[in-house]
């Protein structure tokens, strides 16, 4: 935040740190979004190909559900990835914060789910680089400088 002669507050820039960030958030939430699309396009396909190499207790109708509930939370994480990523480009400071919580529930599908839809995969590696450049020295003065301004 500057300064000017007139001791009128000038608007906070926003610094390139945090441009990137929101740059990758977005291609995190395109990257779960096309993650969703491509397999519900291919949904049949791949529950065929998961249905040969799956033991015998499991049935089909198991699969299928599976991966329906993989593809609506990775549509659900993407939408909310988006509208929060479309908050911090506006300057709020709470998105910051809300994108912890998504990082979170990214790294946690991973773990839950494997790391089998290769777009979702790497979008959760750039959002994770994306949240690091959030809280940076140049960042956190930012979003300080929304603070005072606010």
């Amino acid at each position: 935040m500057t300064i000017d002669e007139s001791d009128e507050q000038d608007v906070v820039v926003r610094p390139r740190l945090v441009t990137i960030s929101i740059v990758l958030w977005a291609l995190d939430a395109i990257a779960y979004l096309a993650g969703a699309a491509l397999v519900m396009s291919t949904h049949s396909a791949i529950v065929d190909s998961l249905l040969k190499t799956a033991p015998k207790d499991i049935t089909r109708d198991q699969i299928n559900g599976q991966l329906t509930f993989e593809e609506f939370t990775a549509l659900g994480v993407g939408v909310l990835t988006a509208v929060i990523v479309y908050l911090l480009m506006r300057g709020n400071r709470w998105a910051r914060i809300l994108l912890v919580v998504v990082a979170l529930i990214q790294l946690a599908c991973q773990l839950a789910f494997g790391i089998g839809i290769v777009p979702v995969a790497a979008g959760t590696l750039l959002g994770l680089v994306g949240l690091a450049l959030l809280y940076l020295p140049s960042s956190n003065a930012y979003f300080a400088g929304l603070k005072r301004q606010a």
